[in-house]
């Protein structure tokens, strides 16, 4: 059964503006904490985790990992059954995914064990603006 549930995150702002906005967006509180090599922000509540930072995925198969500057990284905790650990994971992850999906400002790939997409978004603002990117290079 998969352990985690990402968020990638296409966003051009540093670090700590868009912890700001995902503190605002979500209505949490993330903690800055340091491993000895990164920085990374956490939320923890007594059955969720949400890590956020960013990633060195490269793209593999249809997963352009490169295309998103942050991962929000989501797994329950202190829950007895492997059944209602995916619950509360899943239902901790709809809750973020559809907060940046409804605010039109992120291009978003959620993916499980970092395997498997589940389904990805591009506000037409961004899209658009990658697509004419793409055609000014030919």
């Amino acid at each position: 059964m998969p352990k985690n549930v990402d968020i990638f995150v296409g966003s051009e702002a540093p670090i700590k503006t868009f912890v700001k906005e995902m503190e605002t967006l979500l209505g949490i509180k993330l903690h800055a904490i340091s491993d000895g090599e990164e920085i990374f922000y956490e939320f923890r509540d007594p059955q969720i985790v949400l890590t956020v930072g960013t990633h060195d995925f490269v793209n593999d198969r249809d997963m352009n990992f490169e295309d998103y500057r942050y991962d929000l990284s989501v797994r329950a905790l202190n829950v007895s059954t492997e059944e209602h650990r995916k619950k509360w994971r899943d239902k901790f992850v709809r809750f973020v995914f559809q907060k940046l999906k409804a605010s039109h400002k992120y291009q978003l790939m959620l993916v499980e064990d970092i395997q498997v997409k589940l389904e990805a978004f591009c506000p037409k603002s961004i899209c658009q603006r990658a697509a004419g990117r793409r055609h000014a290079d030919f």
